[in-house]
């Protein structure tokens, strides 16, 4: 019976992952044949088995010599470094602040960041442009990356994070001198470095796939992220390739693909210790 339910979750399993890679592999393959040759085998187990004969890079020299693509690549990786990195240090600080620290208020002030978990980003974009507008920040990196660098979301992971930290490490370090800023920085944050391995890939996934506030904040080409980019470069609907598109796309997927395969560990530790598994 116990070989029998282990099967089944197997059998559930490669179905539910063979979902996600078959769009995948199909992209990835597409990159490399030419239009015809993608609309030919759409309907036939080649959309997704390569047939050699059928591939080259044609797609990709035709596409970045007409489009200079990893330059909005660079601007999509700086973007989401920067927000990462001020994001964690931001929002941990203000999780470890609740988590820690008595002061007034403070189950009013978990309330309303709770409650704010709940809105829904189109609810509240339009007044976020009009406040960055009147700042003169429109069409500035800062103007982009400031609404988004504190997450309602981070911060309540982190405070919960933080609630089950030792409170002996943060002792034992204030006997030997340090503040409470020093324990923070030289005991928590190595002692929870899944944790923030976690979320900073998180929020490098949000910030890298974002469209709807780009769109709004970045009209400058020079400035534009990918995702913002790719939209621009592929609304001419008179010239569409979609051996183009597979590659823009598959090319924008590199780095998401190489991110996860190095952190995958800390992904799954950090979600078990912040019990968002």
């Amino acid at each position: 019976m116990k070989i029998i339910k282990k099967l089944l979750f197997y059998i559930l399993a490669t179905l539910i992952a063979l979902q996600f890679l078959i769009p995948l592999l199909w992209m990835v393959l597409s990159s490399f044949k030419i239009d015809e040759v993608i609309y030919r085998d759409i309907g036939s187990i080649y959309a997704i088995l390569p047939r050699f004969s059928d591939l080259s890079l044609k797609s990709y020299t035709e596409l970045l010599g007409f489009y200079n693509i990893f330059k909005n690549v660079g601007n999509s990786l700086i973007y989401a470094s920067l927000t990462v990195v001020f994001g964690l240090t931001i929002n941990s600080l203000a999780g470890y602040a609740l988590a820690r620290f008595v002061f007034p208020f403070k189950d009013w002030i978990l309330i309303f960041i709770i409650a704010l978990m709940i809105v829904p980003i189109e609810a509240t974009i339009l007044p976020l442009f009009l406040v960055v507008n009147e700042m003169g920040l429109i069409n500035t990196v800062p103007g982009y990356l400031l609404p988004f660098v504190v997450n309602v979301m981070n911060i309540f992971l982190f405070r919960q994070h933080f609630l089950s930290f030792p409170g002996e490490l943060i002792e034992s370090g204030k006997i030997d001198g340090l503040s409470e800023i020093g324990c923070f920085f030289r005991i928590v944050i190595p002692s929870s470095l899944n944790m923030y391995i976690t979320v900073g890939i998180l929020t490098f996934l949000a910030s890298w796939n974002d469209f709807l506030w780009p769109v709004m904040a970045l009209s400058n080409a020079d400035l534009m992220p990918i995702q913002v980019a790719l939209n621009a470069i592929f609304s001419d609907t008179y010239n569409i390739y979609t051996s183009h598109i597979m590659a823009a796309l598959t090319i924008v997927t590199i780095p998401i693909v190489i991110l996860y395969i190095i952190f995958q560990k800390y992904i799954v530790e950090g979600s078990m210790q912040s019990g968002i598994k």
